[in-house]
């Protein structure tokens, strides 16, 4: 390059340094401008000036770079309007004209100067161009403004959208046509137990697996298929895996459309129903239970627990049996044992036994081997002549000689001391008793019923009670089961309690199916005489009515889970007034089957086993009749 051509660049180095220099005078009144107005006015027109420098360098007013005068003064137009746009504009025409003119002498000696009406044609283009962009700048200003406010509106109806689809207390479940899961409003999330970070987890997933996850009864395809044919509410039953618990759902399926009216998915509505389902069986329940009761008499029950004339509460089928037991027993002068678990009743069976007995008009006395001690148990029991021992100032009779005509009754017999079980052999074989201090045998006339609620065999063998003394002892033994092992007389017990407790002259206080459902639940360690102070109890508390409230934790705590049974043996109430309504959730076909057996043992026993009569008795014919002894295993049990 030679010298001339080097300095024809120095104009160009001399552009870009004042452009530079210009630039880095804005930086610094950017810095300190209070009016920035103000400042964009002089960006605008430091502008021009650089442009028609640039111009000037590179050929005057014939430069193709005009057209940056074209882009300051649209960008005047953004920043500042129509009035903006013009000033800047006027500015590029004067300085244009001073280019075009030749006041300013060009670089290019060789380059020709514009006539005056180009260069005003130049200047009104440019007047004329800010004022079109002007106008195109506010059109634009305008539609932005729409398309903004467009934006806030729809951004406003989205929320308002996701608020009602939130506020919605159906659950609300959609799904695209991809079986992905696109939203799930909170509802929903109540519903199935899903935490917020569990909903955002499930938005893309796979509506099968989220069906499989819950254990539903019903695939994605029955689930849409099914409901979508009928258009009817459908019930779906899941299992919540945050508390394991079943729900039955009422679902309703809807399909998407988009705006071209193409399938776009699926809603599901959804809302649970489980305790709506559970009126429902209860319901039917309680309609079904009904309408036994009223084909038959089977628990029809008066004032008297029993028809039989021994006065024991209880219509099971064992002790239906002691009471059968007891009546052939009590004619006979035979010894009985009684055995069973401590508060089944032991002395109630033995004053049963006695009062059907020929001695019924004799006394009873009952005396507890256990509670006497046993320096002194002889002397209570035979007897002992005045000075016998130190404080023996009288004659004493002792409570066989008291029994005398009558019966006697030894609860606990297991605790009498082995020295006196030889005492009491010999008075059981000889019916004579020596009082202590005497030297004669008196001559006794007893019948001896003796209960205990331990195994004596196993006393035997540990050496702690007579072999021989159990022998004579046990001629007819009664076993009385534990209240747990006959839960249908519970009802009946209670009944009895409530009236013996009750104020006469008032209402019979009722019980509650609750509190009904609870006792016939519960184990009774102590069998009937804990059944007893129960209602005694409650009924200190609760006055008219005994509720769950007034029975001990310990029943509440440790009631079992047997609903069949529990709904069984409230039924057996239901015309007692105690309740009308039933313990709920039960199995219901457990529930009837167990009442439906009942009944066919009923109907055979009051046809004495013939099988065509029962049928008879409950309305069937002999082969319905039949089927339904195969069914419950009882084919054996009754005669054609």
């Amino acid at each position: 390059m030679n010298e001339r051509s080097i300095r024809a660049l120095y104009p160009m180095f001399w552009g870009i340094a004042i452009t530079y220099g210009i630039s880095l005078i804005n930086a610094l009144w950017l810095k300190f401008a209070v009016n920035v107005k103000r400042l964009g006015y002089c960006q605008a027109l430091a502008d021009v000036i650089l442009a028609t420098l640039v111009m000037y360098v590179t050929g005057g007013a014939s430069s193709p770079l005009f057209v940056l005068y074209l882009f300051i003064i649209v960008g005047a137009t953004v920043l500042f309007g129509s009035s903006g746009a013009v000033i800047v504009a006027a500015a590029s025409g004067l300085l244009y004209a001073l280019l075009a003119s030749g006041l300013i002498a060009p670089l290019d000696l060789n380059s020709s100067s514009i006539s005056a009406a180009g260069i005003l044609g130049v200047y009104t283009s440019l007047i004329v161009i800010a004022l079109a962009s002007s106008y195109l700048a506010k059109q634009l200003e305008a539609v932005w403004r729409i398309a903004d406010r467009h934006k806030q509106n729809l951004h406003e109806l989205s929320n308002q959208q996701q608020q009602f689809f939130n506020d919605i207390s159906d659950g609300i479940l959609t799904i695209d046509i991809h079986s992905a899961i696109t939203n799930i409003n909170k509802a929903a999330c109540a519903i199935m137990g899903l935490s917020d970070i569990d909903a955002q987890s499930l938005i893309g997933s796979n509506f099968s697996d989220f069906l499989k996850n819950q254990h539903a009864d019903k695939n994605e395809k029955s689930l849409f298929e099914t409901n979508i044919s009928s258009n009817e509410p459908m019930d779906l039953n899941i299992r919540r895996k945050t508390d394991n618990k079943e729900l039955c759902l009422d679902y309703t399926v809807r399909t998407l459309s988009n705006s071209l009216g193409s399938e776009s998915g699926k809603l599901l509505c959804f809302r649970d129903v489980s305790h709506i389902r559970s009126m429902e069986k209860r319901l039917s329940l309680h309609e079904q239970i009904t309408k036994l009761l009223a084909e038959t008499d089977l628990f029809q029950t008066s004032q008297s627990p029993s028809t039989s004339p021994i006065n024991l509460i209880g219509e099971s089928k064992v002790m239906q049996q002691i009471i059968a037991l007891i009546e052939r027993v009590a004619a006979k002068e035979a010894s009985v044992l009684i055995t069973g678990e401590s508060g089944t009743g032991k002395e109630v069976i033995a004053k049963a036994v006695h009062s059907q007995s020929p001695r019924c008009n004799n006394p009873f006395v009952a005396i507890n081997c256990g509670a006497i001690p046993e320096t002194l148990i002889e002397s209570e029991l035979f007897g002992y002549k005045k000075g016998a021992f130190t404080g023996a100032n009288s004659n004493q009779l002792g409570l066989f000689r008291q029994a005398d005509g009558g019966t006697i009754f030894l609860d606990e017999i297991g605790e009498l001391p082995l020295q006196l079980q030889s005492k009491l052999l010999r008075v059981l074989q000889e019916k004579t008793v020596r009082p202590v201090g005497d030297v004669h045998d008196i001559p006794v006339d007893v019948r001896i019923i003796s209960a205990t609620n331990k195994d004596l065999k196993v006393e035997i063998a540990n050496k702690r009670f007579r072999e021989d003394l159990f022998y004579r002892l046990n001629v007819v033994n009664i076993v009385v089961p534990p209240l747990r092992n006959r839960k249908e007389d519970i009802p009946l017990l209670m009944r009895y309690f409530i009236g013996r407790y009750s104020d006469k002259s008032s209402i019979l206080p009722k019980i509650s199916a609750e509190a009904a459902g609870l006792l016939i639940n519960y184990s009774f360690p102590g069998n009937v005489r804990e059944l007893e102070n129960i209602i005694e109890r409650a009924l200190v508390l609760g006055s008219e009515a005994i509720l769950p409230e007034h029975l001990p934790d310990e029943v509440k705590l440790n009631s079992g889970i047997n609903k069949a049974n529990s709904a069984f043996a409230i039924a057996k109430t239901h015309n007692d007034d105690y309740t009308r309504i039933y313990s709920l959730p039960i199995d219901l076909e457990n529930t009837i089957a167990e009442l439906e057996k009942v009944y066919l043992l009923r109907a055979l026993e009051q046809a004495g086993g013939i099988k065509k009569q029962a049928a008879k008795l409950l309305g069937l014919n002999f082969r319905a009749f039949r089927y339904r002894l195969k069914k419950y295993g009882m084919g054996d049990e009754a005669t054609p």
